[in-house]
């Protein structure tokens, strides 16, 4: 499985909310949510158009493994049940929970049409357990 260098994400420290990205972006891949910038990754092409437009250095180049997105898993291994990702704003549609029977954190698949496949759980997660899961 090859690398790459997109997609890209949204720096809210950064952001000056000044749209340049949203506009520049030629598959309307950058939305507002919540007061806050983000990236449909289903959308985004990785043309940088928006990172080549953005004054404030915001627009930042990630890495991840090239494929579709099918979901997230949880690493158990780095989880310590912080239980941030549970709260409402983590995650736009919620999908983290934590399950008192097995002692650990699960997300909800069902149903990914619904998810903007904006992978803020990804990056938001102050132990990096939430994994991506890409479809080759």
């Amino acid at each position: 499985m090859s690398e790459k260098l997109f997609p890209i994400s949204i720096n809210p420290d950064l952001c000056k909310r000044c749209q340049k990205c949203s506009y520049s972006c030629p598959t309307k891949a950058i939305f507002w949510k919540d007061s806050m910038r983000y990236v449909n990754y289903t959308k985004c092409k990785g043309c940088l158009k928006c990172m080549e437009v953005c004054e404030h250095g915001a627009v930042e180049v990630i890495s991840l493994e090239e494929g579709k997105l099918k979901g997230f898993k949880i690493n158990q291994d780095r989880c310590n049940l912080c239980l941030s990702c549970t709260e409402d704003d983590f995650c736009f549609q919620n999908r983290f929970s934590f399950n008192k029977g097995v002692e650990k954190i699960v997300f909800d698949g069902s149903d990914l049409n619904t998810c903007s496949a904006c992978l803020k759980c990804f990056r938001s997660c102050p132990n990096n357990a939430i994994v991506p899961i890409i479809e080759e």
